[in-house]
């Protein structure tokens, strides 16, 4: 069955198009249906439209009988954290993460905090498309309770992260984590200076999505005020992207691999992106490196079925999942800081004891009805390279690699190259390019 309403993580789309409040409250509804009931926890991120959006979800769930306990704003990891441990029987997320401010999402989690996944969301598409709701009479219609997420998850940080006195910039974006990450650093001893932390659904001081071109503020402050460290957070503060000392942008590759060699990780979840710096780290420490296709989900899921001690996404999306079995910013900034404070080290001086890899990534516009051709078609080019297609298409070569992937939710086909040098990478990227406008002119 091919679905029609998830992508790669979640449902998303335009608020006027996809995500209106009459969509959201009936697949709302399905979602109440499909569990049987019981008590749903509910948050949002910052963006205009969520507050509408996590109305219309509360009413679709009310309807079909399930209790809703309303925690308003909140970081997606911390509604996951609590929806694991404290006895939920399902969390919805009403969040865009990272795209653009005119788009939303919502995301489905079951009792252990873990995303929808695989064949449950086929299920939701077919009780959707065949109108599969039973709605409750007026004596059993649920009922709207506060319950506060973000507590438990800010002392979960606070347990886990270790007293420190670094100077750091946080910038959370103006998303979901402006009243989490600031106030746990402080309160563990750091002297933290915010940026974009206020939040805003019109997104002011940067896009919601932390790259190295929206993060040029932070790297600015970070030179100006000679800070030992940086952190932007997404919209739904599941992902961080750091910057070292001196102010130099690092791929999430990059600290993942610096997290899982400090925590001699031996089996390692990560998608087919990742850079090779994690399979020579994990090699070293005699462990297992188990690649899947893009997406939180799929990473999960592969983190569970192998019983993996780290996993994550190059995206920046940590996943620990002794402690919250999700993406999680604030974890990964919190393991990060703990790794510089024991070590005694500067990030840049971890990082130089470890080899070095260049990446470039790049989208091309690309509607979702040629995604397709457009995947056969480079296929057909890249014929007589080898070709891993665990998720898109990466074509190898003895120095680098190139991987020609369809975003699941935007309207873009990505691309992304790496390396052993800076030119040799520079040269795959153009080349990849180059390969796909001309394909997408034919």
């Amino acid at each position: 069955m091919q679905k029609k309403l998830f992508g790669t993580t979640g449902i998303r789309g335009l608020i006027t198009e996809v995500l209106t409040p009459e969509f959201v409250t009936k697949i709302s509804s399905v979602w109440g249906n499909y569990i049987g009931g019981g008590k749903v926890l509910i948050a949002r991120d910052t963006r205009t439209s969520s507050p509408m959006l996590e109305n219309a979800a509360t009413a679709g769930l009310v309807a079909v009988g399930c209790d809703v306990y309303d925690s308003e704003i909140a970081p997606t990891p911390a509604l996951q954290y609590a929806v694991r441990n404290f006895d939920f029987d399902a969390g919805v997320m009403i969040t865009g993460s990272h795209i653009p401010p005119e788009r939303n999402g919502l995301k489905f989690f079951i009792s252990d905090g873990t995303e929808v996944y695989g064949k449950i969301e086929e299920e939701i598409e077919d009780m959707y498309f065949k109108n599969k709701i039973e709605h409750a009479n007026w004596r059993d219609i649920g009922r709207i309770h506060a319950f506060d997420c973000v507590g438990p998850y800010k002392e979960m940080l606070l347990k886990t992260g270790i007293e420190g006195d670094l100077k750091v910039v946080v910038d959370p974006g103006h998303g979901a984590q402006c009243n989490v990450m600031p106030l746990v650093l402080r309160e563990l001893g750091y002297e933290v200076i915010t940026i974009n932390s206020q939040p805003d659904g019109y997104f002011p001081g940067r896009n919601p999505e932390p790259t190295e071109k929206t993060m040029d503020n932070l790297i600015k402050v970070m030179k100006s005020l000679n800070a030992d460290f940086g952190v932007a957070l997404d919209g739904d503060g599941d992902r961080s992207i750091f910057v070292g000392d001196g102010g130099k942008f690092l791929m999430g590759d990059i600290t993942a691999a610096v997290i899982a060699d400090a925590m001699e990780a031996k089996k390692v979840v990560t998608p087919i992106s990742s850079s090779s710096l994690i399979d020579w780290v994990v090699k070293k420490n005699n462990g297992q490196v188990i690649k899947t296709k893009v997406g939180a989900a799929d990473v999960v899921a592969e983190t569970q079925k192998q019983g993996a001690d780290f996993a994550f996404e190059e995206n920046g999306g940590c996943i620990f999942p002794q402690i919250n079995l999700c993406r999680d910013g604030g974890l990964a900034t919190v393991y990060l800081l703990n790794i510089l404070t024991k070590k005694g080290k500067t990030l840049s001086e971890i990082i130089s004891e470890l080899p070095e890899y260049h990446q470039i990534k790049s989208k091309v516009e690309c509607s979702d009805e040629l995604k397709p051709k457009l995947t056969e078609k480079v296929k057909e080019f890249y014929a007589d390279q080898e070709i891993v297609d665990i998720d898109g298409l990466k074509v190898l070569f003895d120095d680098g690699w190139m991987l020609f992937r369809s975003s699941g939710t935007e309207p873009i086909f990505r691309i992304f190259v790496e390396a052993e040098t800076k030119e040799r990478a520079e040269k795959l990227m153009e080349e990849g390019l180059k390969t796909v406008k001309e394909l997408l002119k034919g």
